[in-house]
């Protein structure tokens, strides 16, 4: 049998951060601007960095965000490598998830599809003892493109440059704990597994009508069933 290729979101998926990358993201977003421009507030929930950032800075213009990105993404960075410490003793990893992505090794490629900045993921997945699982390589991420549902091409095409075989979307499997992440594995044509470890309940989720739905990864033979189908 042919691997698949499985893609994982990262924050509510895999892992908690206890909130430290939410704040470092407020503290990166208050250094980019100073203190003069106004924060929004809004939740970042399936969202990319890339897109955050633009909800959050509504009075810049996309020219100035896009411009103003990789500086934004400097002072991030900057911020949790500050608070790796902290993110080693904090951050949970779900239960499940070491199990889950042992047992799909015999059958897929796994990498991160998620909307975190690829040098972000990359802290994250350190931190919580992750990043062996994942080829990182393979992934795509939210300084990639700021809308969520453009990732899966990516991450399909450095798939292929990576492993020398082309992946059709049917041979994809994007996992995730939000309605977006459910949407950008049905605009591609992936198949969607969806899980209740993040802020959306297991109805809320079935409503975005996934080929799969879990209420978490605990159990190994049914994360095998619901990503193989």
């Amino acid at each position: 049998m042919m691997k698949r290729l499985v893609l994982w979101d990262v924050d509510g998926t895999l892992l908690s951060t206890d909130g430290i990358a939410a704040n470092a993201m407020r503290t990166a977003l208050r250094q980019l601007v100073g203190p003069e421009v106004r924060i929004e507030r809004t939740s970042y929930a399936g969202k990319t960095d890339w897109q955050i950032v633009r909800d959050s800075l509504p009075s810049l213009d996309e020219a100035t965000i896009q411009a103003r990105l990789r500086e934004f993404i400097a002072l991030y960075v900057a911020e949790l490598t500050a608070q790796r410490e902290a993110l080693i003793a904090r951050s949970t990893v779900f239960a499940g998830v070491m199990a889950a992505l042992s047992a799909l090794t015999d059958y897929a490629y796994q990498a991160p599809l998620t909307g975190n900045v690829a040098a972000a993921a990359r802290i994250k997945l350190e931190c919580t003892g992750l990043l062996p699982w994942l080829d990182v390589e393979a992934g795509a991420y939210g300084d990639d493109h700021f809308d969520r549902l453009a990732l899966p091409p990516i991450a399909a095409r450095r798939a292929e440059s990576r492993y020398r075989r082309a992946f059709t979307p049917a041979e994809v499997v994007i996992i995730g704990d939000t309605p977006r992440d459910i949407a950008c594995g049905k605009a591609f044509g992936a198949r969607t597994v969806a899980v209740a470890t993040g802020p959306f309940s297991l109805a809320e989720l079935a409503d975005h009508r996934p080929d799969s739905l879990l209420p978490d990864l605990s159990n190994t033979d049914a994360v095998l069933a619901a990503v193989l189908g």
